[in-house]
């Protein structure tokens, strides 16, 4: 088949062609007449501000670094989002929206279906649309959802007020404060004042006291040893001694060597009476040496001192070491005392550690929720339209005169049913001209008589007609080839 075979397909189907045509032609321009109303599409314009001084509206985007391109569509996402969609329709109500009555669900889907965010290429400029069937209708509710982005925008970029962190900043208050009293309370149970720092003085204090009881035992072991040494010394000195003994042949002896000395003051040595005294003297002094007044004269005796100074050293050694013996027991006492101290503080550590945990948490928690009570406050305290860095430039408008789409209906109307009445003529004509068992003959390939045909004979039915496969066969065909 060929265009020519189309075309005189078409023009047998005419009749056929015209009869659809006008029937899916008229209903489809009646119900574009009908059913499509006239809408009314208005639009607002709200610039978007980039100040490098202010942060704020870098904040909608993402990274250090805002570029327009994320802050436009950090914006816009912020504009459509169901959260400024519902801030609008609890200002406006759905009465306004649907004025026929409708449930708050049905009222978001208008919204949600009539409305839209346009932008400007390579401007900071957002376009919020919002189609509806009444020009006045269709501006509120855009400006309500201005409104409503506006507003929400300021709660996104500097929070929604301190109250939320206030009641859980006095949350955080009240646990840290049972975690506070339940330590006090175990710290007193146990008579601890501070568990670190009476740790620490017991371990110290049990250090002193070894470092002393070693002082101790070495002193007493010296000392006892000491005396030990001078009670072998004093058990070999006798208690008394003989401190001297005055006899009167010494003292004559003393009085002729005086009585000598005046003689020879007067006389000299050849005199008679110097030579009497010293035959005299001679004679005293041999009977002397030679021992003749041993016992004789006064003898006095005392205590032996060197002995009564070692007695006392030694009671002093030995007192020292009774002393020092003692002040090891007690010390030996006094460390039991402070390790069986440092054995209840370490059996005590572990609900201890627990209880000084829950206290450091709910204190960290308290510090950071009031720290984020203060930024609250202060966000909240900033002057008014400091993160209002999108502007309005235009408000809602619709133009009055509105737009529809009846035209555009009947175009569609009339191209789908000229489209499908010719789409119904060639199935027509093709069933009727190649299927069906009435269909007439087909004239012969061009280039070829029916003489030649007969001269040649029985011609082989051809698989292939000018490129095209053969897909169905007339009648004719059929029995010639079934002859075949």
């Amino acid at each position: 088949m060929d265009l020519f075979d189309l075309i005189e397909m078409i023009w047998s189907q005419r009749v056929i062609i015209v009869v659809v045509f006008l029937l899916l032609f008229a209903a489809g321009a009646v119900a574009s007449i009908l059913m499509l109303d006239r809408s009314y599409e208005a639009k607002a314009r709200l610039l978007v501000l980039l100040d490098d001084e202010d942060l704020t509206p870098g904040a909608a985007g993402s990274g250090d670094g805002f570029i327009l391109e994320q802050v436009m569509q950090s914006e816009a996402e912020i504009l459509n989002s169901e959260a400024v969609r519902r801030r609008a329709l609890e200002t406006i109500g759905p009465a306004a929206i649907l004025p026929a009555g409708g449930t708050e669900a049905r009222a978001l889907r208008a919204l949600r279906q009539g409305f839209a965010v346009q932008r400007a290429p390579n401007a900071s400029v957002l376009i919020p649309v919002f189609e509806g069937d009444d020009p006045g209708r269709s501006e509120m509710i855009l400006n309500a959802i201005v409104d409503a982005y506006i507003a929400y925008r300021q709660v996104v970029l500097t929070g929604d007020g301190a109250s939320g962190i206030s009641e859980r900043r006095i949350q955080a208050d009240t646990a840290h404060a049972i975690a506070l009293a339940s330590l006090d309370t175990f710290l007193q149970e146990h008579d601890i004042t501070d568990y670190e720092a009476d740790r620490s003085a017991a371990i110290t204090r049990v250090s002193t006291l070894q470092n002393q009881l070693l002082t101790a035992q070495s002193e007493a072991q010296a000392a006892s040893s000491a005396a030990s040494a001078m009670a072998a010394r004093v058990s070999g000195m006798p208690e008394t001694i003989e401190l001297y003994v005055e006899s009167s042949a010494e003292n004559q002896l003393a009085e002729l060597r005086l009585e000598r000395e005046r003689l020879l003051a007067r006389y000299l040595e050849t005199a008679p009476a110097v030579i009497a005294i010293n035959r005299e003297i001679s004679e005293l002094e041999e009977f002397i040496a030679g021992g003749g007044v041993a016992g004789l004269g006064n003898t006095r005796t005392g205590v032996n001192e060197v002995r009564s100074a070692l007695v006392e050293e030694q009671m002093r050694q030995e007192v020292r070491a009774s002393s020092q013996t003692s002040l090891a027991a007690a010390l030996r006492r006094q460390l039991r005392a402070a390790q069986q101290e440092i054995q209840r503080l370490r059996d005590l550590a572990p609900e201890f550690r627990r209880l000084a945990q829950d206290v450091a948490a709910t204190e960290t928690a308290a510090t950071g929720l009031a720290t984020q009570q203060a930024e609250a406050e202060a966000r909240q305290s900033l002057v008014p339209g400091s993160a209002d860095a999108v502007r309005i430039v235009e408000r809602a408008y619709a133009p009055p005169e509105g737009s529809s789409l009846k035209k555009l209906g009947i175009a569609a109307s009339f191209v789908f049913a000229a489209g499908t009445a010719i789409l119904l003529g060639l199935l027509r004509g093709y069933w009727i001209n190649h299927v069906s068992p009435n269909a007439p003959a087909r004239p012969l390939p061009r280039g070829q008589s029916a003489g030649r045909a007969a001269h040649n004979g029985p011609q082989p039915m051809p698989s292939h007609v000018a490129g095209v496969p053969v897909l169905i066969r007339t009648p004719q065909q059929r029995e010639a080839l079934a002859r075949r």
